[in-house]
């Protein structure tokens, strides 16, 4: 017999605002249900979390559901908003009392932090104007400009222009350190392999399904599970080795469900293993390389192949050779499509600042 599930625990004392029950700010100094009073922060925590808990399935601007990894980004992240409040000495109770102060003090606060990318503190900007979104309460931050919110509103552009190379094929020979890993382990080989020759994703290549998802008639191979925003796609093959790899792969797998990951593995298990393994062959961040870099040797392959011309963050001071304009952009449009991009200004991000 199923356990009954238990009832939802609602405030002896609350405040309505707007379309919300929120636990009253005369809650404070009651005690809770495990005898510990309740404070100002406690009770703005309850409250900011029956806001999260009732929208975070909903996309910020389109009526579609969000992953379960933007979900849990943005319950931690309205979770440090709330922190962050109280330690800047803001006694809020109602996250509806949010006010243009207290969006200033956040973002003057995050952007002091040095540990704090630009690219980050715009991101929880972005989650903060949607949170007020969720309450109605859009208004607060609508008028605000990056002047208004920050000291040094230049530093806080995001810039989705690559100045670095962070593929692997300057750092080492991407074959030879794959096979390596392949004496290690050899799911997280083939994974490495599908994202150098075809620039998947490290959870598309986690369950990329070879019988169903590779499409020899066409030429091509479906995307369809773990890409951004649920939004399928497909790549074109176009060379040899693409071929002969995703025979292999045929030859290794037997159900068309099968993906790349060991049958008795759940993703999010495997994840970790897939980290762990790659690390032990050097494959971090803290080293400078990381499988997200086989999709940029990816995309500097295919923008080659179509527009004659190497990416111009392989070679900055050659970046302003003679090239098309329109070829330029058709190159990176598709260079954007077969990474799964629906922006084609993306791919200055993998092949760096347009050539002139």
């Amino acid at each position: 017999m199923a356990k009954p599930r238990p009832e939802k625990f609602v405030p002896p004392l609350t405040v309505t605002e707007g379309d919300y029950v929120f636990a009253s700010p005369d809650m404070r100094g009651r005690l809770n249900k495990h005898g510990k009073p309740w404070t100002v922060r406690t009770i703005f925590v309850y409250n900011v979390q029956q806001v999260v808990y009732r929208n975070n399935k909903r996309h910020a601007k389109r009526a579609k559901p969000v992953s379960e990894a933007t979900k849990s980004h943005r319950f931690i992240e309205c979770r440090a908003m709330e922190h962050d409040l109280h330690n800047l000495g803001y006694r809020l109770t109602l996250p509806t009392h949010i006010r243009q102060k207290h969006v200033k003090a956040l973002t003057r606060y995050w952007e002091s932090r040095e540990d704090l990318k630009p690219s980050s503190v715009i991101q929880k900007v972005s989650i903060l104007r949607t949170f007020l979104g969720w309450m109605g309460k859009q208004g607060v931050m609508e008028f605000m400009t990056p002047a208004d919110m920050f000291a040094s509103p230049e530093r806080m552009k995001r810039d989705y222009v690559s100045r670095e190379d962070k593929s692997w094929d300057t750092k080492t020979d991407p074959m030879q350190l794959i096979e390596a890993v392949r004496q290690k382990n050899k799911f997280v080989a083939d994974q490495l392999m599908l994202s150098y020759l075809f620039g998947l994703r490290a959870k598309e290549t986690w369950l990329f399904r070879p019988r169903k998802d590779y499409i020899p008639k066409e030429n091509i191979i479906h995307v369809r599970r773990g890409t951004k925003g649920g939004r399928p796609r497909t790549v074109p093959i176009s060379s040899e080795a693409q071929i002969a790899f995703l025979k292999e792969l045929l030859s290794r797998t037997h159900h068309v469900e099968d993906s790349m990951t060991p049958r008795t593995t759940p993703v999010k298990a495997w994840k970790s293993t897939y980290y762990r393994i790659t690390r032990l062959f050097g494959i971090s961040r803290a080293e400078g390389l990381t499988p997200h870099g086989l999709r940029h040797g990816y995309a500097h392959k295919v923008y080659q192949e179509l527009s004659g011309h190497p990416a111009a963050v392989r070679d900055l001071t050659s970046s302003k050779a003679v090239l098309d304009m329109i070829e330029d952009r058709i190159a990176r449009l598709i260079v954007s499509e077969n990474l799964g991009h629906n922006r084609e200004s993306i791919s200055s991000a993998y092949i760096g600042p347009r050539h002139k």
